[in-house]
């Protein structure tokens, strides 16, 4: 290796050459197979299967997920989408657009620029349950977020932790911003959480879309899940932010600090210019506009136009949205 530090798919190094790492696998028939799977359903992929002679590659649990998550088009639409030319170099033979017309949100909070690259890298490794002499993992995440003083950025699978929730409010009100993304198939236990947003962003990111000819299609998850402290610590590894984690799975996470953390300052804004505003924090009514040009809630004219800094109006916003969405739910 040329540099001991980092491991040959650091982002950290330069652009790697092609014989350095495996090609992306592809197979034709699996493209084929999940189109059958997404239109058909079960009996459909099985068929399809035997008439090509391969096994199954999907496991039990994603064949669950794609059979309960696809969206087909309505049937009136199907003949429009499917007339046109296909596209058969596309691994779903659709249009991948390389750039998106809709403008990324803005971290309108605030966001600390910090220098990573002049500091040492150290990591440090907690386990659950911790071993002898060390924190436990919940432990090492609390104190973090106390001790945040310029941002609190959260990336998260599930977040219902009630003890860690109430850390990044204290951390909005103390006037830290408090970003936090969410998998879009786990906001609802949030929600069910979250009574009160304190100052804070909430969006939710979901996974790559995978598009069919038929015009069916559905949507992975967000996985990655971290905490980042001022831009200087990030918190990673396979712990969310839950009960079970906090007392009956095995998990561990890295705590880095120095210059890798730069990776996870990059990754949460990536992740963070394709976020949305959840409809969930939407109210029907037209109080507010939702996923604005900067993907923020934006108060409408009719609203008293006195002045109201950056906390107060977050505050004032997410109120509302509270007042109207909190009431009992009837889901």
């Amino acid at each position: 290796m040329k540099s001991p530090e980092f491991s040959l798919l650091s982002s950290l190094r330069e652009e790697l050459k092609s014989e350095e790492f495996i090609q992306p696998h592809y197979k034709e028939s699996y493209r084929l197979a999940i189109d059958c799977l997404a239109s058909g359903g079960r009996d459909s992929y099985q068929e399809f299967l035997k008439g090509e002679r391969i096994g199954s590659f999907l496991s039990e649990e994603e064949l669950l997920f794609i059979t309960e998550k696809v969206e087909n088009l309505p049937t009136n639409n199907h003949a429009e989408e499917t007339s046109g030319p296909q596209d058969n170099e596309s691994s779903s033979g659709t249009y991948w657009p390389v750039h998106s017309d809709v403008e990324a949100p803005d971290l309108d909070l605030g966001w600390p620029n910090v220098m990573q690259e002049k500091l040492q890298t150290n990591i440090d490794l907690l386990f659950h349950p911790p071993r002898q002499n060390n924190p436990t993992i919940k432990e090492v995440i609390r104190k973090h977020i106390q001790d945040a003083r310029q941002v609190v950025a959260i990336a998260m699978d599930m977040f219902t932790d009630v003890d860690i929730f109430k850390e990044a409010v204290d951390a909005s009100i103390r006037g830290v911003p408090v970003y936090v993304l969410l998998d879009g198939f786990h906001l609802k236990g949030f929600l069910a959480m979250a009574e009160n947003q304190g100052n804070m962003r909430v969006r939710t990111v979901k996974g790559l879309d995978y598009l069919c000819r038929s015009g069916a299609k559905f949507h992975g998850a967000m996985e990655p899940k971290f905490l980042l402290v001022d831009c200087l610590t990030a918190i990673y590894g396979s712990y969310s932010f839950t009960w079970s984690f906090e007392k009956i799975n095995l998990s561990m996470v890295q705590v880095i600090t120095g210059h890798l953390v730069k990776s996870y300052d990059e990754e949460f804004r990536t992740l963070y210019a394709r976020s949305t505003v959840p409809a969930e924090l939407c109210p029907q009514e037209v109080l507010f506009q939702c996923n604005g040009p900067h993907g923020q809630l934006i108060l409408p004219n009719t609203q008293s136009a006195k002045n109201i800094d950056q906390k107060d109006q977050l505050r004032h916003t997410l109120d509302q949205i509270s007042t109207a969405h909190f009431l009992p739910m009837h889901i």
